[in-house]
């Protein structure tokens, strides 16, 4: 009697082991199937902000000419260079800013407007400027370079107060004048 008992025991015990055995391996599969078509979904507040990056040049930025004072007037020629790689339109401004009055008299011509620096000169944070607005606008992306030409003309007079600045030394003469170029994002 006591085998039978070990033996009817038995069969429960190895029936136990087997079911669980199957039940494990049908979670397994069961939650490799739920795996597969899990969705994960994120969000979040990210703002893309948009490059901004025009650039201005200037070639020819020294300008020599002959100190003899037999002209009657002087010119020379910048070019300025504009390209727009940004990712948005901007609109340029220009304007000219003068440290001393070296250049008393010059003529400044840029995109067909014309302005002598001279005493009626408006002055911003107490230096003389002659600001020639907004004169181009570039597109987003625009890499070919706009070129502008900005044309300084002196008389005599201005090449005389030029020349007494210096002691009247003509060998190297420097009168000194800043120019700005501006950009704005056009909405």
């Amino acid at each position: 009697m006591r085998n039978e008992f070990y033996s009817k025991s038995n069969i429960f015990l190895k029936l136990a082991a087997v079911l669980l055995c199957l039940t494990m391996l049908s979670i397994y599969l069961v939650s490799g199937l739920y795996a597969k078509y899990s969705n994960k979904s994120e969000s979040g507040n990210i703002a893309a902000v948009a490059e901004f990056s025009p650039l201005a040049s200037f070639n020819n930025d020294t300008w020599v000419f002959a100190s003899d004072g037999s002209k009657d007037e002087y010119s020379y020629e910048y070019e300025i260079k504009l390209s727009n790689p940004s990712e948005v339109d901007v609109r340029c401004g220009f304007e000219i800013a003068f440290p001393d009055d070296m250049l008393k008299g010059a003529k400044f011509t840029f995109n067909g407007d014309t302005k002598i620096f001279n005493d009626d000169t408006p002055e911003t944070a107490n230096v003389a400027t002659l600001d020639f607005g907004e004169f181009a606008d570039l597109d987003a992306g625009q890499t070919t370079e706009t070129i502008k030409i900005l044309k300084v003309t002196i008389d005599k007079d201005c090449y005389d107060n030029i020349m007494a600045a210096h002691g009247g030394q003509g060998d190297s003469l420097s009168a000194h004048f800043e120019a700005v170029v501006s950009f704005t994002q056009i909405d």
